[in-house]
């Protein structure tokens, strides 16, 4: 059913100019789709542990976000419209947590659930491939993003308009995301979670990828169907389940 109507509201925002005065719906959608996520973040760890990862990434997100604004520094020159809330310091939407960190939490919950022989990675192995998984998130959010413009790059890049550099960026700050994770969590990130923790990241890959497929972004879409699959099948399709 949320799969269906994600696949509608991409329909309306695909097809419907969108507007200034319309940015309130978005920030409600964007917060409502990392609710299932942060929720099982607490749910797993408790509330104070839960919500100091929350804070600290989400800190993270936006300090780097604003400096990528300011100096062009990870992501090369861009700057946002005024489709997704309002900005802090006039320059990044505070949002920007709420949109970024469900796929760094998906990304990191399928890095360290993934078994080879039957045994978990190593923690070292664990950041390396959640980086690449968050990494290829930005590959179908970002054209789809750009082509609606809720941000808009200096140069256009050979990738539907999006840069290079912004990829790269996406390497280095994923990895060091992982790093701080990984650092805060410590050898709990292989112990078992809740499924819950990549709900938001099916969500939005839904939602996405199906923006991409009205736009006629066929890879960006490929990439996203791609994802949607590992994640049902790295879940058991027990994505609702927020018990440990």
């Amino acid at each position: 059913m949320w799969a269906i109507a994600l696949l509608i509201a991409a329909f309306f925002v695909a097809n419907v100019e969108i507007g200034p005065e319309t940015s309130i719906i978005s920030v409600i959608f964007i917060i409502s789709l990392a609710i299932p996520s942060f929720t099982a973040v607490v749910m797993w760890l408790g509330w104070r542990k839960g919500l100091a990862l929350i804070a600290a990434l989400s800190a993270y997100a936006l300090v780097l976000e604003t400096l990528a604004i300011l100096t062009g520094i990870p992501y090369s020159e861009f700057y946002y419209n005024e489709l997704i809330g309002t900005k802090i310091f006039g320059t990044t939407p505070f949002t920007v947590p709420f949109a970024w960190l469900p796929l760094f939490i998906g990304s990191l919950y399928l890095a360290s659930e993934l078994k080879i022989k039957n045994k978990k990675l190593g923690l070292g192995s664990i950041i390396v491939l959640s980086t690449i998984l968050v990494v290829i998130t930005d590959l179908v959010l970002d054209p789809g993003a750009v082509a609606l413009q809720f941000w808009v790059w200096k140069d256009q890049g050979i990738f539907y308009d999006v840069p290079l550099m912004n990829f790269i960026g996406w390497v280095l700050t994923g990895f060091l995301a992982s790093l701080i994770a990984v650092g805060l969590l410590g050898s709990r990130v292989r112990e078992k979670k809740p499924e819950a923790l990549a709900s938001s990241l099916l969500l939005i890959m839904f939602f996405w990828s199906g923006i991409c497929i009205y736009l006629n972004l066929i890879i960006p879409a490929l990439i996203g169907i791609g994802l949607i699959i590992f994640i049902i099948y790295s879940t058991k399709g027990r994505i609702g389940n927020f018990e440990i």
